[in-house]
Order: structure tokens, then C-alpha cells, then sequence
């Protein structure tokens, strides 16, 4: 007797339909075409498991197993389920017919639960590819129970044990219908997430122009990198950025959900705020941009990068990462998106995060970027700051450098943060935000604020002041217009074009200390 049903293979992402058939004859053998017999074992050995404990019998016969297309991959722990049921429908304790149209995924426990297995492929909103000619026959899909954030873009149901599904198919021996079980309590979040809703401009003392080009940053999505002593607050300056970022719209919701989909991991932030990724200096370029990986037939899995699309990417301690992966930047930060060519495929990533470096002026840690400040050689502190190609920092917008405002350590939060307030610099991004999405491309320097007079002859004298290119003076542009919109001003004052130009740090031919 052969029984056919239907299981997933392929990317989290990108999933597609694969055919199991399992053929049971005289013998005693477990086999699964393209397993290994150690990972068939391992697989007969939990349905056999699972079998017992809802007090069902193994067929005591050779069971073969086939998945097609023959050349995906086998080696995932989510075809226990596919089978188990092929196994039941041939012993008749559950209609064969039901099996036709559905499509199941999960890894079986020893006591017969269902167990989650990169459920993030209901929850893509991206189109589920197969080779089948007869997938169009699938109307069903089964899985183990879903986390309560993810959306249901596919008719399925879901099942917590082998006996409840077993219940359920001989309650319903023709079409199924859709059934949701309860959702995990504490569903694994995989996310690296943070209270941002805490962390205001209040937790950091003074450094007025710091969260001045905090707020124009955040509000012109401008990428920002720092320059600081340790203990500086620049963890926490990166904080409130991401802080001050508006919610996600539902469609940006899709899109992270999807990206994480294919990640294998579940987009789960509070509420609607936008992601947040802060990767280690010890993170690969691979970790960075996203590769392709063969096993388990993931295919592309995205990077750090692509994580945090539509929210932050900070990275910390800027320039302890290796050269290759610094330099792998330039074309996300760039075009805002990652295209991956390798001999396992090509395909292109989504990459608009707001990037925010930080980094310390001196290789040891403890100076406090001024000459003679700490025991490190000026050799030794530009040979580290040089780590930061030019390209690099070219790309980046607003360039500043924290920790070196003077102001009495007794004065009081209140007294400190007198400049600019916290609900003031929400309205003022929010604001910003709304009027960016109204003006897009060049429609931002045709319908946004124009330059004075002075405003322009001192534009045109940054180029050969500050040694800029013409990206570099592109930057100095759209960051003055943010900070007059900012400013609610009609028009681009001298010193929003000053500010902008005092914030190309890395420009100057005078900056490596």
C-alpha cells in the first residue's frame, strides 16, 4: 500500500510544498530515500515513540519513505509528522482521503507532542514555491502550535499532541476545518529587544549637541557614528534614537515579519517598535549581510542588516570588527539593500536600518580623544582610527563626538536636559517622519525648506574647507534640511548648514587626534 501526503522543505522565508509517499511491504526496515540510516533510526525511533504513547501500534514492517522532489533536502526533523500521519492512514486509523490536500510540518516528542519546528514559515507573507504540478490541490496546512504575535497568512490548524490530531481526523473524516489551539503562554522570542520606552534623554548628562544631532537623526533616518571616551553615554545615545523612531506602519510589520520568517525567527517586539539589532565586534561578514546556507535546506538567511530593516542597527565598539566586514557596509548603506551572488543562488535583501556606530578614540579605552590624554602613541591612535576607511565614513551622514561638554556633575538631570526636552524631540521626529513620507526623492529639496543666501555661499565653501565629495556635500545638504524642518523653519538658515558641515568629524584634515 502506498500512501501519499504532503510536507515542507526549503527556507523558513521561502518554504515550499515537497510530496512524502511511504510504502509499507513484508520486513523490518525503516528507511527514508537520501537519509542516512543513523538519522532514520534516530526519526523511526520517535514515531515509534510517539506511536505508543496515544496507543497505537508500529506496523511491524518495512516502511519506506520517499520525498520529492529527490533533490531537497532531508535532513530536517519536521517530516516526523507527514509521516506519522502516512503511517496512521495506512493502518486506517485515520482516512487516507484526508491526506491528499494537506500538508503538514513538526518534530514529534517521545510522548507524542507536536513540537514547533521554525514556524515562521505560516507566518511569511511570501508566496510558498514547490515543483509539485499538483500543489494546487493543498488547502490545508498543519503545524504545532503558533506564538500569539504571529500572523495566519495561511489556512492551517494547529495541534499540540498526536492523539488530538488523531481525535480530530476521525471527527472530521472528510474536509478539516480550521481549528487553533491556545498559543504557548511564553512563547520563545528570539529578538534582542530592550525597554526602549525608558531610555530618554533624561538617563544622559548634558551633551546638548549630541541629542540636538540625536533628534536629527533620528528624524531624517540620517546614519550616525560616535566618537567617545568610554562611559561617554553613547550606548544610551543610540538607545534614544531608536527610541524616538515612530511604530511601525502594519505594512513595515509584514515586511520585518518576512525577514524574520526567513531567518527562522519569530518578529516579536513591543508592540509595533521598530527592531532593534546590536550585533557583537566579533560578528562575521556573514552575520553582517546574510549568506546562504546548503543544510537543512534553509537557503538564504538574512544578517544583522537585514534584521533590523525599518528600525536600528548599532554596532558597537565600530572598529574592533573585522576590515572585511566594515567594508561590506558600503552597499547597504548606500542602497539600502544587500545583493547576496553565490553558487548556491542570488537574491537581494532588504536593508533600510538606521545605522549608528560608536567607537573609542584611542585604542586602549581610557583617553579621552585628546593628545596626551592616555599612554596610547600617536601612531597606535591612528592607525586604530584609520580602521574606518574612508568610504566607510564618507557614507555616513552626522559625525560627532561625545564626552567632551563641560558642565558641573551636581547640576541636576532637570537643569541639564533644560535644551531640549523629551516629549519635544518625539513631536518634533514625529513630525518630520510625517512629512518625509509625504516627500519622497526629490520632492524633499523641491518642496522642502530652500537655503538663504548666506545659507548657500557658506554650502559652497564646504566643499573647499572641509575636503568633502560630492556625497559628503549631498549629506551636508539633506541633514540641514532635516534640522530646518526640525526647526519648523521655512527656510535653511546659515547655522543649519554650520551644523551640519561641524558635523563631517571625519572629514577634517585634522581628526586623527
Amino acid at each position: 500500500m502506498i500512501v501519499s501526503t504532503f510536507g515542507f522543505a526549503g527556507s523558513p522565508g521561502s518554504p515550499s510544498f515537497v510530496r512524502v509517499e511511504l510504502r509499507i511491504e513484508r520486513g523490518i526496515l525503516f528507511r527514508i530515500s537520501g537519509l542516512s540510516s543513523q538519522a532514520a533510526k534516530a526519526s523511526s525511533a520517535r514515531i515509534r515513540s510517539a506511536l505508543m504513547s496515544c496507543g497505537q501500534r508500529w506496523p511491524g514492517k518495512a516502511i519506506t519513505v520517499n520525498i520529492a522532489p529527490a533533490e531537497v533536502s532531508r535532513t530536517s526533523t519536521a517530516y516526523d509528522l507527514p509521516v506519522t500521519l502516512a503511517i496512521l492512514a495506512s493502518q486506517g486509523i485515520i482516512p487516507k482521503s484526508s491526506l491528499s490536500f494537506l500538508a503538514s510540518a513538526g518534530e514529534l516528542g517521545l510522548d507524542g507532542s507536536i513540537r514547533p519546528w521554525q514556524t515562521t514559515i505560516f507566518e511569511s507573507a511570501l508566496n510558498i514555491s514547490s515543483q509539485l504540478s499538483d500543489e494546487h490541490h493543498i488547502s490545508h496546512l498543519i503545524s504545532p502550535p503558533l506564538p500569539h504575535n504571529q500572523k495566519l497568512t495561511y489556512p492551517h490548524s494547529t495541534f499540540s499532541h498526536l492523539q488530538e490530531l488523531i481525535t480530530y481526523f476521525k471527527s472530521t473524516p472528510n474536509t478539516p476545518k480550521i481549528k487553533m489551539s491556545a498559543s504557548p503562554k511564553n512563547p520563545a522570542v528570539t529578538q534582542s529587544v530592550y525597554s526602549s520606552r525608558k531610555i530618554t534623554f533624561e538617563n544622559i548628562k548634558g551633551e546638548h549637541t549630541a541629542k540636538r544631532r540625536a533628534t536629527i537623526a533620528a528624524a531624517g533616518a540620517h546614519d550616525l557614528i560616535m566618537l567617545g571616551p568610554p562611559g561617554s553615554g553613547k550606548t544610551v545615545l543610540a538607545k534614544c534614537i531608536h527610541s524616538l523612531l515612530p511604530d511601525l506602519s502594519p505594512e513595515q510589520i509584514d515586511e520585518c515579519g518576512a525577514i524574520y520568517a526567513a531567518a527562522g525567527q519569530a518578529f516579536n517586539t513591543h508592540g509595533s517598535r521598530p527592531p532593534w539589532q546590536s550585533p557583537h565586534s566579533s560578528t562575521n561578514l556573514n552575520g553582517l549581510i546574510g549568506a546562504w546556507r546548503t543544510q537543512k535546506s534553509r537557503g538564504i538567511v538574512p544578517g544583522s542588516w537585514s534584521l533590523a530593516h525599518n528600525g536600528v542597527l548599532f554596532l558597537d565598539e565600530f572598529a574592533e570588527f573585522a576590515r572585511g566586514t566594515l567594508e561590506a557596509c558600503r552597499s547597504p548603506l548606500e542602497s539600502h539593500t544587500i545583493s547576496l551572488v553565490r553558487a548556491s543562488g542570488t537574491t537581494e535583501l532588504p536593508a533600510s536600518a538606521l545605522l549608528i556606530a560608536a567607537l573609542n578614540p584611542c585604542p586602549c579605552g581610557r583617553g579621552l580623544g585628546r593628545k596626551n590624554s592616555c599612554a596610547c602613541q600617536d601612531a597606535e591612535v591612528k592607525r586604530y582610527l584609520k580602521k574606518i576607511s574612508g568610504p566607510i565614513a564618507d557614507r555616513i551622514a552626522i559625525h560627532i563626538e561625545v564626552g567632551h561638554e563641560n558642565e558641573d556633575f551636581t547640576a541636576s538631570f532637570a537643569t541639564s536636559n533644560q535644551n531640549i526636552t523629551w516629549s519635544s524631540a518625539r513631536a518634533k521626529v514625529a513630525r518630520v517622519r510625517k512629512w518625509d513620507r509625504k516627500h519622497v526623492g526629490k520632492d524633499r529639496i523641491k518642496h522642502g525648506p530652500q537655503m538663504t543666501n548666506e545659507a548657500t555661499n557658506l554650502f559652497n565653501a564646504c566643499r573647499a574647507n572641509l575636503k568633502l565629495s560630492y556625497r559628503g556635500l549631498n549629506h551636508v545638504r539633506n541633514v540641514a534640511l532635516t534640522a530646518a524642518l526640525v526647526d519648523n523653519s521655512p527656510t535653511i538658515e546659515i547655522e543649519h548648514i554650520a551644523e551640519a558641515g561641524a558635523g563631517r568629524l571625519f572629514d577634517r584634515p585634522t581628526w586623527l587626534r
